[in-house]
C-alpha cells in the first residue's frame, strides 16, 4: 500500500441527491475495491474528511419540521376566541373607550404569554429527552474504532455492524468480508424472519443486526436513505384531533349564541340610550359571556401533562395525543420478552465452580471474548469492560473473534499472551 493510501477518493454531491454515491477517484494501490460507482472503504476516514463530508451531505437524520417560537406565539393571538377580543378592542377604540381597550389587550397578551410559556417549556423538555435517546454508531476514524452520535455518520464511513446494533445508515457490507450477518428488517418490510446478508449486500437504515459482525461502508445518509424516502412519502399534513374538533364546536355554539343575544340587547338598549353607550355595554356583555381563554387553558393543561410525561421518559410529539391516549381503555402491544432498563450489574458475591479461578480471572476471559479494545456494543459488553482490569490486558493480542451467535449463545476470542507467547 502506498504512503498516500489514505487519499481514497472524494465525495461530490450530485445534481440529484438520490444518485449520491462515492466517486471512484482511487489509485490501483489504494486499500480499496470498487464496484461500478460505489467505492468500498477498508481503512476508515480521517476526522478532517469526515467533517468535510458532513458539511457537504448534512447530518444523518431525517428532516424534522420545527415550528418557530415566534409563530407559536402569533398563533395563540389568532384563534377564534382571541379574534373576538381583537374585534372588541377595535370597537372600544372606535368609540374612544381607551381604558376598556387597554384592559382587553392586557387580557389578550396575558393569555397568549401563559400559553406560549407552557407550550415551549414542554417542547424544550421533549427535545432534551430526544437528545438523550440518540443512537450511537461504531465507526473507524483516524485509524481507531470509536462510538459516535449516529447523526454524524457520513457517506464513505467504515462502520461496524455487530449483533444487537441498529444500522445507522444505508450501507454495503465490504467486499472482502467472508462472514455473514442476520438482519431484522421488520420495520421496513414487515418480514418477521431475519434476512441473511453477505458480502456486498445492502443493509438499510432502520433495521437491526440480530446475529454476526461485519464491517460495512456507508452509502446513503439522512433523507437519501430508503427509510428517509419512505418517511417523506408517508408524511401527511397535520390533522385536528378529537379534542380540537370538540373545542371548535363549543366555541362556534357559544359565539353564535352570544352574538345573537348581544344583538338583541343592543337593539333594546339603543332605543333608550346613545349608540356609544349601548355598544360599550354590549361589548362588555359579549366578552363576559364567551370563555375567551378556553383554548389557552386547554393548551396549557396539555403542555403541563407533556412535561410530566417527559419526566417519566415518554416523548410527546403532539399535545392533543395526550387526550387521545387518555380516552383509550385497552392498549395492545406485540412486545415480546421483558421491558428492562438495558443495564446490568454484577453482584459482589460471584460463585466460581472451578478451582483456581475467581471473579477477576473470569472477567478477564470475558473481556478477551468481547473485543476489549473497541467500544462496548451492548449492556453485557458494558458490564464486562467497565468491571475488568483493563491494564492487565495490555499484553494480550487478539488473533480471531467470533461475534455472538444465538445458536451457540456465546462469543469467542482467540488470543495470545505476548509475554509468554501462549
Amino acid at each position: 500500500m502506498s504512503s498516500d493510501s489514505h487519499n481514497y477518493g472524494s465525495l461530490k454531491p450530485k445534481d440529484n441527491p438520490k444518485d449520491k454515491l462515492l466517486d471512484l477517484n482511487v489509485n490501483e494501490d489504494d486499500n480499496k475495491a470498487t464496484t461500478n460507482r460505489f467505492s468500498y472503504n477498508h481503512i476508515g476516514l480521517t476526522s478532517i474528511e469526515a467533517n468535510e463530508r458532513l458539511e457537504k451531505f448534512g447530518k444523518n437524520e431525517l428532516p424534522e419540521e420545527i415550528i418557530p417560537k415566534w409563530y407559536i406565539f402569533v398563533s395563540l393571538l389568532w384563534q377564534p376566541m382571541p379574534i373576538m377580543i381583537w374585534i372588541a378592542a377595535i370597537i372600544e377604540l372606535a368609540i374612544s373607550n381607551y381604558l376598556d381597550m387597554g384592559i382587553l389587550l392586557i387580557i389578550q397578551f396575558a393569555n397568549a404569554s401563559i400559553g406560549f410559556y407552557e407550550t415551549t417549556k414542554a417542547g424544550d423538555a421533549v427535545a432534551a429527552l430526544k437528545a438523550s435517546l440518540k443512537p450511537e454508531a461504531t465507526v473507524k476514524r483516524d485509524g481507531k474504532w470509536r462510538a459516535i452520535d449516529a447523526s454524524n455518520v457520513v457517506p464513505g464511513d467504515l462502520v461496524l455492524l455487530a449483533c444487537g446494533c441498529a444500522i445507522p445508515a444505508d450501507s454495503r457490507i465490504n467486499d472482502n468480508v467472508k462472514r455473514t450477518i442476520d438482519v431484522d428488517q421488520s420495520q421496513l418490510t414487515g418480514e418477521s424472519l431475519p434476512v441473511t446478508m453477505y458480502s456486498k449486500s445492502q443493509c438499510m437504515m432502520g433495521s437491526t443486526v440480530v446475529r454476526g459482525e461485519v464491517e460495512a461502508t456507508v452509502e446513503f445518509t439522512g433523507a437519501d436513505t430508503f427509510f428517509g424516502k419512505t418517511a417523506a412519502l408517508l408524511k401527511s399534513e397535520s390533522e385536528l384531533s378529537n379534542l380540537q374538533y370538540l373545542l371548535i364546536d363549543i366555541m362556534l355554539v357559544l359565539v353564535g349564541l352570544s352574538l345573537t343575544l348581544c344583538s338583541i340587547v343592543f337593539i333594546y338598549l339603543v332605543r333608550d340610550n346613545s349608540v356609544i353607550d349601548a355598544l360599550s355595554f354590549t361589548v362588555i356583555l359579549m366578552i363576559a359571556s364567551i370563555p375567551l381563554a378556553i383554548e389557552i387553558v386547554t393548551t396549557t393543561t396539555l403542555a403541563l401533562g407533556s412535561k410530566e410525561l417527559s419526566n417519566e421518559g415518554a416523548i410527546v410529539t403532539r399535545l392533543s395525543a395526550i387526550e387521545d391516549m387518555a380516552g383509550m381503555s385497552i392498549l395492545c402491544s406485540d412486545k415480546t420478552g421483558t421491558l428492562t432498563l438495558n443495564k446490568m450489574q454484577i453482584q459482589d458475591y460471584t460463585p466460581v465452580y472451578k478451582e483456581g479461578e475467581s471473579q477477576y480471572s473470569i472477567l478477564r476471559y470475558a473481556a478477551m471474548a468481547a473485543k476489549w479494545s473497541e467500544p462496548p456494543k451492548d449492556a453485557l459488553d458494558t458490564l464486562v469492560l467497565t468491571s475488568v482490569d483493563m491494564e492487565s490486558l495490555n499484553d494480550i493480542e487478539l488473533l480471531d473473534h467470533m461475534p455472538f451467535d444465538p445458536t451457540v449463545k456465546r462469543t469467542e476470542g482467540t488470543v495470545r499472551d505476548t509475554k509468554t507467547d501462549v
